[in-house]
């Protein structure tokens, strides 16, 4: 009887190890934008699972891009007309699972997250005067493809920053949207000899002059695009440098209210 159970017990292990092996790397889909088009390399539905967006800024204008699934019943006709009036509006309209922001000289930046099965999403973007809008479609079946390895993960929680402070400087980036409004986050270099009293007290006052003094915002990146409560992103982020850094979110005044965090770059 042991030898038995022995086997089935065997048996049960070696296949969830086939299943977990099983799982291949996310699949790729490449979004191209330029300052007058946007496209994807899509044909036909998408499945549901962990897909991998690779952003690629063609010609010299920047690219901002959103990625969200339209609300339930939200139809694409509607979403369309509504980002006619007021991009920012509409985008109230969507679950905002991830994105990327691609400014000169980078080229290109990528970020893996779930797609949900059988909704309609929309690609925008919202870079220059008029966004840019395409859509795909995500089926029921899973992809059955697996997450990448995160070599570090922040969550943003409320109005606040949890998780790693130590960051690769090139790697992986895990955000996770777990509180109630939307973020994104800006990192910057801190500037030589500032310190962070000096700094959080620039931002909570919004003194954007003594914040320039303090924080290099033009070697700042864009390590987590807006997303909305519940999306997890994998980045693929490169740091201009190593050293001491300031990570914010601007959303709606969340700087004002405390949302920053000291992290290092190593």
């Amino acid at each position: 009887m042991r030898i038995a159970v022995a086997g089935i017990l065997a048996a049960f292990a070696l296949g969830v190890a086939a299943a977990v092996s099983a799982q291949g790397p996310a699949p790729t889909v490449t979004v191209t934008a330029s300052g007058t088009a946007l496209s994807l390399d899509v044909s036909g539905p998408l499945q549901a699972g962990p897909t991998r967006f690779e952003v690629v800024r063609a010609g010299d204008a920047p690219a901002e891009i959103a990625i969200g699934a339209l609300r339930p019943a939200v139809t694409l006709d509607q979403f369309m007309t509504a980002v006619q009036g007021d991009p920012e509006d509409a985008i109230e309209l969507l679950n905002l699972d991830g994105g990327a922001s691609v400014s000169p000289p980078t080229r290109r930046r990528a970020v893996t997250f779930p797609l949900r099965a059988n909704s309609t999403y929309v690609v925008i973007n919202i870079a220059g005067r008029r966004p840019q809008v395409t859509s795909f479609t995500v089926g029921g079946q899973a992809n059955g493809a697996a997450l990448p390895r995160a070599d570090a993960s922040v969550r943003m929680i409320d109005l606040r920053f949890r998780g790693a402070t130590r960051l690769p400087r090139r790697g992986v980036l895990r955000f996770e949207n777990a509180g109630w409004a939307p973020h994104f986050a800006v990192a910057a270099p801190l500037r030589r000899g500032a310190g962070r009293r000096a700094v959080g007290a620039a931002l909570r006052r919004g003194n954007e002059r003594r914040l320039g003094r303090l924080v290099d915002f033009r070697a700042s990146i864009e390590p987590q695009s807006l997303i909305t409560r519940g999306a997890v992103d994998y980045n693929e982020v490169r740091f201009p440098r190593r050293g001491r850094y300031v990570m914010v979110c601007f959303f709606e005044g969340h700087d004002r209210q405390g949302m920053y965090r000291f992290v290092r770059v190593r």
